[in-house]
Order: C-alpha cells, then structure tokens, then sequence
C-alpha cells in the first residue's frame, strides 16, 4: 500500500485528523490507523460517511506496519480480530470465530 498525505485524498480534514498514518491501496480504497480505547484498528475504505471494513490491532506498531504492507488482497497481516466476519486470532496464529 502507498503511504499518502491527507491532502491527497477528497476526504474532509474532520475525517483524516484523527488517523495516525493513510494510504492507498492499488484498488483506490482509502486505508488508515486510528487508535481505539484498548487496541488499534486499520480501517478500510474510509469515506465522507465511515468505512467499508476494519482489522483490529494489539498496538500502533503492528497496525502501520500491517497498512504499509499490505496490497488490499487476502486480510493484511498480524490482526488480532476481524469484527466483520467474528474472527479473532491469538498470538500463534491460531485463528477460531468468536460465538
């Protein structure tokens, strides 16, 4: 994914203030990193009214790193839960779908 400046984006400053880190994916979808109560979140696809998917991460690190890597195929690495889909993951890779 191509780290970008917000200004490189149509998206309303009240929006993109509050991501750490943007970028685009290959497919033109918007990504960024936002810091949550207890967790990091990468969100998908951010647009003027929310986004389209969201990976949850243990900290800001993972999170950015997961957004710099990640081509928009598959699911970015190193997540710890999936709210879309219910999937979480521990930190063997171990992954089940949560009841």
């Amino acid at each position: 994914m191509k780290v970008i400046d917000a200004s490189e984006t149509s998206l309303l400053p009240e929006i993109t203030d509050h991501y750490t880190i943007l970028g685009r994916l290959p497919d033109g979808r918007v990504c960024g990193v936002l810091p949550l109560l207890y967790h990091w979140t990468l969100h998908v696809g951010i647009d003027d009214y929310g986004y389209s998917d969201r990976y949850c991460y243990q900290t800001q690190a993972l999170a950015e790193k997961a957004l710099r890597e990640w081509d928009g195929d598959g699911d970015p690495k190193e997540w710890h839960r999936h709210p879309m889909t219910g999937r979480r993951r521990d930190a063997t890779g171990r992954e089940w779908v949560a009841p």
